[in-house]
């Protein structure tokens, strides 16, 4: 059952060691109301919502070349990160990059092409990581082509967590 009648303003958490992330600014309008952000360290991911700590998750990934050594060399602590996630009812992986981009990987990424040879994650891998990613940890994994796009993209889902947890859905 609803708690209210229109969904009370929300802030936003960032976590104190994202790097060149989003920032949410305050914002009213009829329908969204954000009270701003603070900055924080969370145990788990890049962001949620001040009050829903334990309801949301969203980590995201700037690059290809990111997602490729969160995958590689960075593996244990990123899979980790992947297990804590499971806890939560709503888990993104926001990607800032297309699924061409990450098809076409090393090709577009910001690794010299000399280097090409020696790297030893391919693009099948990545795409096999974030489909096993979907299908055994329930994580919704989100291409959105650019940071621009991630932002709103991220923003309309801290919007719907708080209205799920304080309206309802809506009809």
């Amino acid at each position: 059952m609803a708690k209210y009648k229109k969904a009370p303003a929300y802030t936003v958490i960032k976590d104190s060691r994202e790097q060149d992330g989003y920032t949410f600014t305050p914002f009213s309008g009829r329908y969204h109301t954000c009270k701003g952000m603070v900055v924080r360290k969370l145990d788990t991911g890049d962001y949620s919502l001040e009050g829903l700590e334990d309801k949301v998750c969203i980590e995201r990934k700037a690059s290809v070349s990111e997602l490729a050594i969160n995958l590689g060399k960075d593996k244990k602590r990123f899979m980790a990160e992947v297990e804590r996630m499971k806890e939560f009812p709503h888990k993104f992986l926001i990607l800032e990059f297309s699924l061409t981009d990450l098809m076409n990987f090393p090709e577009g990424s910001d690794i010299p092409e000399e280097k090409w040879s020696s790297i030893v994650i391919t693009n099948k891998y990545l795409l096999k990581m974030l489909i096993e990613f979907q299908m055994y940890d329930d994580i919704h994994v989100i291409f959105c082509d650019s940071k621009a796009k991630a932002k709103l993209i991220v923003s309309s889902i801290l919007k719907r967590v708080n209205e799920r947890y304080t309206i309802g859905r809506k009809k």
